[in-house]
């Protein structure tokens, strides 16, 4: 499968894939282990990837997944996607389609998935563009919150630990999920050279900052009693926004978080493509129509709420395990063999 990539398109892909499942949920979790520290923690989480990419730059050459690995990574990947699916269903169903049965609502928009999946790569490369000016109204209206902030929630700094603080750090590395990606989407550069520590630095502070945005807010906006029975706080501080020319806000934002976890979807589906179509294959749109179909009819077995709970609660250490250890584990393993993946790539 040939593709090649523009700086600017793998950030943009990289910034959908690490923001479009988790946003509105990923503030919840967070505060409701991390209290009023959540900012200092998230932000300390951040520096850990923001050092984790330029690791990634510097030894991405050596990440060579052998078939068993590649494996594994398809069934979390799988895993991964079938979850927040449930989840987004769910979310549609408390929220704007109560009547609907949820496997009409899976089946439309993953059928939107199916056919952009199926189109050229540059299809899922191109499409994440449409969701700027969206996220860039989606900030404007979040300002208009600031009146019902108290910015003094997020004081005092440090007092209120307990024995769940710990997992403050594990719950923020949710923000940054996905940042495993980047090494397999690297090498699909146009132009082969090192990307500077300038971009991935202006990469860093734009996802950065848009997260802490909203976890800023939601601490401001909620006491933390509210926090642990809200299990989206961004869509209920849109809720009381009032707009002359949207009646519920909320709704608005619940169409534009849709459009965005389906262009994630379409992305994670690329880069699974460029992991097992890396080698011509038979049939690959035959394949890609029975992952969704298996997405699909799995995907609405799980929407209950004790099943979502469950994998909202414990599918984060797999996002450590698979983005922040196993890629490091490999690219070390690799580099005291000496193999790289040029060399690999020869080999087989």
């Amino acid at each position: 499968m040939t593709l090649q990539l523009t700086k600017a398109q793998l950030f943009l892909l990289m910034f959908v894939i690490q923001t479009g499942f988790v946003y509105i949920s990923v503030q919840h979790q967070i505060i409701e282990h991390a209290h009023r520290d959540a900012t200092i923690q998230y932000l300390i989480i951040a520096v850990v990837f923001f050092l984790q990419l330029l690791f990634y730059e510097r030894m991405h050459q050596y990440l060579y997944l052998n078939s068993f690995v590649k494996a594994i990574y398809l069934i979390y990947w799988t895993i991964y996607i079938t979850v927040f699916v449930s989840y987004i269903t769910y979310v549609l169903t408390i929220w704007v389609f109560p009547n609907t049965p949820t496997l009409v609502l899976i089946t439309i928009f993953l059928s939107v998935c199916l056919y952009a999946s199926i189109s050229r790569p540059e299809t899922a490369v191109n499409i994440g563009v449409v969701l700027i000016p969206m996220l860039l109204l989606f900030l404007i209206f979040m300002f208009l919150t600031v009146p019902n902030l108290n910015v003094t929630n997020l004081l005092p700094l440090f007092y209120d630990r307990s024995n769940t603080w710990f997992k403050g750090f594990i719950y923020c590395t949710y923000a940054f999920g996905g940042a495993e990606t980047y090494i397999i989407l690297r090498k699909y550069l146009a132009i082969n050279g090192k990307i500077s520590k300038k971009a991935i630095a202006i990469y860093f502070i734009i996802l950065t900052s848009f997260y802490l945005l909203s976890i800023s807010f939601t601490l401001m906006y909620f006491s933390l009693n509210e926090i642990t029975l809200i299990p989206e706080p961004i869509l209920y501080i849109l809720h009381s926004v009032e707009v002359t020319f949207v009646k519920r806000l909320d709704l608005f934002f619940v169409y534009i978080w849709l459009s965005w976890s389906l262009v994630t979807i379409v992305n994670y589906v690329l880069v699974m493509r460029l992991v097992y179509f890396e080698k011509k294959i038979k049939s690959p749109k035959i394949k890609l129509f029975i992952f969704f179909t298996v997405v699909t009819i799995s995907a609405n077995l799980l929407i209950r709420f004790s099943i979502i709970d469950f994998f909202k609660v414990y599918l984060v250490y797999g996002t450590v395990l698979f983005t922040f250890l196993l890629p490091m584990i490999i690219i070390l393993f690799n580099r005291v063999r000496g193999r790289t993946l040029s060399e690999s790539e020869k080999s087989s």
